[in-house]
């Protein structure tokens, strides 16, 4: 039988346990408990979904999150979160979660301040929360009982049903999003003649690494490309995914480093790959156009370039800060804030025409690596030597594309030969290459996906 005292007496234990948290580390603390009607709130549902949104909060906040502590009572299940964040930027980001997140409207996500001091939708000038069954204002429903316990509860249960069915349908679309990346890695790398990059018959202008550290490292961080492919794939806008994937990409480029005995095969990949996987995911999971990818990669890293603001008055430079105060190159980083313009109006198609051209696969992609190294601003080009290199090496793979390219039979000699010049000056166009792979996920996942 229900003990309305106990639970009168475990919701004052809950608030006291709140500011004595906040007391302890003087942050900001986030409250999370499911919004549940009736005396048992400690059903199956209600325990499935606390946890998913606890998950949910986990992966965004990530090092933010300082303390967690539970609580389980006639309430329910409890999660307190104690958060290195903005008090008002942390009571926002909860707001967008209880909107947009499939289940974020059946919990509550209570942010209180170092002070005590409950933020609420309102003092944020947001409108109160509605009711999810009807779209009057939800203390109002609750205050005049106009929805029975039994039709919230169908209510709730109908939204975990459509969040499983998602569930399914999302990991069946991620399988195949991870599966086409870490085929366009190992088609990349086995791409020959490379200008210098690593190939299946020689390590190119590097003695670090060869094919083989390339496909051990390709397949150590597949799984996180499909954790990048599933945050996008999501109804949260682009910054919180932003914030998600930068997170996987920390630990992706720690499991890259162990699989190569600390050498860097992948760390310009994780970045440009990684934010192509998950506004795939996006623009799959809201039903836009293939082309809309371009629109979402620009929406997301719209202000990726502010690490540039105010550099001239730094005593000290980074080579990429140098070269965009001398030359105003602003490498991948402007590539994704255009983005990745070369790719969708010039690589893809370029390699969709090769493949038309003759069914290899091999041509294909040493025409769309010539046309991309005639484009890109690479920075590993320009790491390793300097700008007056990079507009030779444009140059010359505009002269070679003038002239046909992989498919004039008189272009062969020159280009194996500028193979072996590229790999005796230690030139190696890792820039392009990660864009090639990138070209070849794009296309492949238009003809499978869209």
């Amino acid at each position: 039988m229900f003990d309305l005292d106990q639970f009168l007496l475990d919701r004052e234990i809950r608030a006291d346990k709140q500011f004595s948290i906040i007391e302890k580390f003087n942050l900001p603390l986030i409250s999370l408990r499911t919004n549940y009607p009736g005396e048992n709130k400690n059903e199956f549902i209600p325990r499935e979904i606390i946890e998913v949104i606890a998950q949910e909060l986990r992966t965004i906040l990530g090092a933010s999150i300082l303390n967690e502590e539970t609580i389980i009572s006639l309430e329910g299940k409890t999660y307190l979160f104690s958060v290195k964040m903005d008090s008002i930027k942390l009571k926002k980001l909860t707001m967008t979660i209880e909107e947009n997140h499939l289940l974020g409207r059946c919990v509550d996500i209570d942010v209180f301040s170092e002070e005590k001091i409950p933020l609420s939708r309102t003092d944020l000038g947001f409108s109160k929360r509605k009711c999810f069954i009807c779209d009057n204002l939800a203390f109002a429903c609750g205050r005049s009982m106009a929805h029975t316990h039994e039709e919230i509860k169908e209510n709730i249960k109908n939204r975990y049903i459509n969040y499983l069915n998602f569930i399914k349908k999302r990991e069946s679309i991620v399988d195949i999003i991870g599966d086409e990346a870490l085929k366009a890695m190992v088609l990349e790398v086995s791409t020959f003649p490379s200008f210098g990059l690593v190939s299946p018959l020689t390590m190119g202008s590097h003695e670090d690494m060869d094919f083989f550290t390339f496909i051990n490292s390709s397949f150590a961080i597949k799984p996180f490309f499909k954790e990048m492919a599933r945050a996008g794939y999501s109804n949260l806008p682009i910054d919180i995914i932003f914030q998600k994937i930068r997170k996987i990409g920390i630990l992706a480029e720690e499991e890259m480093f162990k699989a190569t005995s600390g050498v860097n095969t992948h760390k310009g990949m994780i970045f440009l790959m990684g934010i192509a996987l998950a506004m795939t995911g996006k623009a799959l999971n809201d039903n836009l156009e293939f082309n809309k990818i371009s629109l979402l990669i620009s929406q997301m890293c719209k202000d990726i370039l502010k690490d540039f603001d105010n550099i001239s008055s730094k005593s000290k430079l980074t080579h990429g800060e140098k070269l965009f105060l001398n030359h105003g190159i602003t490498g991948i980083r402007g590539e994704v804030k255009e983005g990745l313009k070369t790719l969708f109006n010039g690589s893809i198609d370029i390699l969709e025409s090769s493949l038309k051209i003759e069914n290899n696969i091999n041509k294909a992609m040493v025409q769309t690596l010539l046309y991309l190294m005639s484009k890109l601003e690479d920075s590993t080009i320009l790491h390793r030597h300097d700008y007056n290199t990079l507009i030779e090496i444009q140059n010359t793979a505009k002269s070679i594309l003038d002239k046909g390219g992989i498919y004039n039979c008189e272009n062969y000699i020159f280009i194996e030969n500028l193979e072996k010049d590229y790999i005796k000056r230690r030139i190696s166009p890792g820039g392009a290459a990660d864009s090639l792979a990138v070209t070849l996920f794009l296309y492949n996942c238009k003809n499978k996906l869209f």
